[in-house]
């Protein structure tokens, strides 16, 4: 599975180079890519990466501390909406948002293990 995950500069990023560097990741294929605020991320831009990618991870800021203030919000919204335009359009693909701090990777283990597998997290 060949994944691209987008993490924004002030928490995602460093989330998921920490998720990397722990060797957390089953996929066999995963590009990083940072951005300012998961904010700025277009639906159109989902759907471009999606072209050449499985699935989407996000991670971003909590939605309670977002340093952009509704960034993390924003693309919340995006990723409810494009998922339900790929279920309808039948394509098998999805996206996942994680929100994160820096230092706590544990939301982006739990969202991937529930959204790219469907398995539940008895911790949730």
């Amino acid at each position: 599975m060949k994944i691209v995950a987008l993490g924004c500069d002030k928490s995602g990023y460093p989330a998921l180079l920490k998720w990397g560097e722990k060797n957390a990741s089953p996929f066999e294929e995963v590009k990083l890519f940072s951005l300012p605020c998961l904010g700025l991320l277009t639906e159109e831009a989902i759907f471009r990466t999606l072209e050449n990618s499985d699935a989407l991870l996000l991670a971003g800021c909590p939605l309670d501390s977002c340093h952009n203030q509704n960034g993390s919000r924003g693309a919340y919204l995006k990723v409810k909406k494009v998922n339900a335009l790929l279920q309808e359009a039948a394509i098998p693909k999805k996206v996942a948002v994680a929100f994160v701090t820096a230092d706590k990777i544990g939301e982006i283990e739990k969202v991937s293990q529930e959204l790219f597998w469907g398995e539940k997290n008895d911790n949730s």
